[in-house]
Order: structure tokens, then sequence, then C-alpha cells
């Protein structure tokens, strides 16, 4: 089962803990890759994007995928993007791996062959008559 989204479930003061989470998890990561000096409002802009694309995702979900983007791509500098699809990927794989429910068919409310006929005649004369 997938985890709910975090952003419904989580209070005001929650929800700007883990956005504050994600910021810090964001400069670690891209502080890994060599990157140009920028401006403070740039750089909240920036932060800001990372925040409002991961927020929906649990702390553990967004752990696991930033280690697996560092060992699948160490060379290209990450955007939030790149972790999203991660985190789908993960979410996929999570769905796909679960036993499938089977549905039963509701039971027919006539199955005697008989009163389905009797059924049928009912209703087909009816329809004469009119």
């Amino acid at each position: 089962m997938l985890p709910a989204l975090q952003s419904k479930i989580m209070d005001d003061g929650q929800l700007t803990k883990h956005r504050g989470y994600i910021a810090i998890k964001a400069q670690a990561l891209m502080g890994r890759y060599f990157q140009l000096p920028q401006d403070e409002l740039v750089k909240r802009d920036i932060l800001l994007g990372w925040m409002d694309c991961l927020q929906d995702y649990t702390r553990d979900e967004i752990d696991t995928a930033c280690r697996q983007y560092l060992i699948e791509y160490p060379r290209t500098r990450p955007h939030e993007g790149l972790i999203v699809q991660m985190l789908l990927k993960n979410r996929k794989r999570i769905v796909d791996a679960a036993p499938k429910i089977q549905i039963e068919a509701p039971p027919r409310k006539n199955p005697d062959a008989e009163a389905r006929k009797r059924l049928s005649e009912e209703l087909l004369g009816g329809i004469k008559r009119m």
C-alpha cells in the first residue's frame, strides 16, 4: 500500500518542518556537485521548487530516492524532477510487487435457467400487450 500524500495528512506545522527537511536534503544533494555562486533569491526559488515537488512523499521515500540517485547518476547534478522520477519508479515497484486482489463476481439473482425463462416470458408478455 502506498503512503498517503503528506500534504493531505500533515497539519501546517508538520508540513512546514517536512518542507524544511526537503530544502536541507536538496541543498546537501546539490552541494555534492559543482555549482556557480547564485543570488539568494534564485537559490530560494530553486529550493521552493524542490519543496513543492517533493512535499507529498515521505521522508523515507525521499531519502531512498536521493541515495539511489547518487548511485545511478553520480555525474549528473540532480534537480527535483529527476528525484520525482525515482520516487515514482520506486512506488511503481511497490504496486507491482503487491499481491493482486481478486474480486469475486456478484452472484446472479436468478442462476436457475427455468426461473430466468419464466421471468423473460413475463417481461416480454407485458411488452406485447402494449
